[in-house]
């Protein structure tokens, strides 16, 4: 009798183990993913996810973007702004897939979701509150959500779309959604651009000519 009861116990354990591990990871534009919510604390959020975290500054991530030809002034955490940036460069958090966090005034306002790097599992669980998944064709995404977006085009991605009133990035790598960044609704987006633009265009050329030149010398 000790023994069966011995394995009734094990065996539910097991099954309430598997069925922890294989919860669905919700993405919910405007919100969040998961348990990690827009508005935390960087204590908060790197408490949820865990995993080693690299921290960089504005200027830094001015910098990378600049590199990959992206227009600056269109991006949604420049437009609103950053203070820091935390970044899963070694590994994604096991918790979610998770890339990088941005903070203004300590409070978490952009988090970008990666398939890139994810594992299997991970990717197997991460999807939209509104059913969408990764991989999913642009097509397929834009009957869902809508055609009420920004696209802005950078590096090698065959479309950047802010759905900016609903608080939600969609990016696309060969016609197929492989990163999400949530935010928080910026309905007068396209007014904020307008006021930003000149400024940030000015920021981001130092580190343009400085890519240039990197180039040139690489050229030669």
């Amino acid at each position: 009798m000790k023994k069966i009861t011995i394995l009734c116990i094990a065996f539910l354990y097991a099954s309430f183990s598997f069925g922890q591990a294989a919860a669905p990871i919700i993405i919910t534009p405007g919100v969040g993913v998961g348990k990690l919510k827009l508005g935390m604390s960087e204590k908060q959020a790197t408490a949820i996810l865990k995993g080693e975290i690299t921290w960089g500054t504005y200027e830094e991530q001015l910098e990378s973007f600049v590199s990959y030809n992206a227009r600056v002034d269109s991006v949604v955490q420049f437009i609103q702004g950053f203070d820091s940036c935390g970044r899963y460069n070694s590994a994604l958090p096991d918790s979610m897939p998770v890339f990088a966090l941005y903070f203004k005034n300590h409070k978490l306002n952009f988090i970008t979701i990666s398939s890139y790097s994810a594992t299997e599992d991970q990717l197997k669980l991460v999807k939209l509150n509104n059913g969408l998944t990764y991989f999913a064709t642009m097509e397929d995404c834009m009957e869902k959500m809508g055609t009420e977006y920004l696209n802005v085009l950078y590096d090698d991605y065959t479309g950047d779309h802010y759905y900016y009133k609903k608080g939600i990035e969609m990016v696309y790598d060969n016609g197929e959604l492989r990163s999400i960044g949530i935010f928080p609704p910026i309905p007068k987006f396209k007014e904020m651009i307008a006021a930003k633009s000149k400024g940030l265009l000015q920021e981001a050329e130092k580190y343009k000519k400085k890519t240039d030149e990197e180039g040139e010398e690489e050229e030669n």
